[in-house]
């Protein structure tokens, strides 16, 4: 028996089980944990430490209305440092309930600094939180609280 997901084809019968340990870290990295390359895929490590809070958000404050009306427009999204992160990983949502069919863009990775422009084309609530990485961790940090901001509607103005 065999079975093909995003182009990576498993054989059950012939996997031992180490192989099979293999197979399935590899697949939920690939589908469930946003991993650009499942074989960078690395186990618990019980020499590195776990990983520090999450970055906490500082810009737009939760529940604010932004007052630019012009479309497109850029909104700066901020937060606070977490020590010795490589990159920050941002997700932008237009709606409260976090599922990939209401991602605003796709993930936004490799974000080196504390703050990053995103691009609106209309108005509405976005909500946004971001996680930080570093390969001295043992994984990402876990993702910040969900912060919601407004894009008022130019016609109503």
């Amino acid at each position: 028996m065999s079975f093909r997901i995003q182009g990576f084809e498993f054989r059950v019968s012939s996997f031992g089980f180490p192989a099979l340990r293999f197979a399935l870290c590899t697949l939920t990295c690939v589908l469930f944990l946003s991993c650009k390359d499942p074989y960078g895929y690395e186990p618990f490590d019980p020499t590195k430490p776990d990983p520090p809070a999450a970055p906490l958000l500082s810009e737009p404050k939760n529940g604010k209305t932004l007052d630019n009306y012009a479309y497109p427009q850029d909104v700066t999204l901020k937060w606070q440092s977490v020590a010795g992160t490589r990159y920050y990983q941002i997700e932008v949502y237009n709606d409260s309930v976090l599922t990939p069919e209401n991602l605003h863009q796709p993930l936004i990775s490799d974000v080196s600094s504390t703050q990053r422009a995103v691009t609106f084309y209309d108005h509405g609530d976005y909500y946004w939180r971001v996680r930080a990485y570093s390969p001295n961790w043992n994984w990402y940090t876990g993702w910040s609280q969900v912060w919601q901001f407004w894009l008022p509607d130019p016609a109503a103005r």
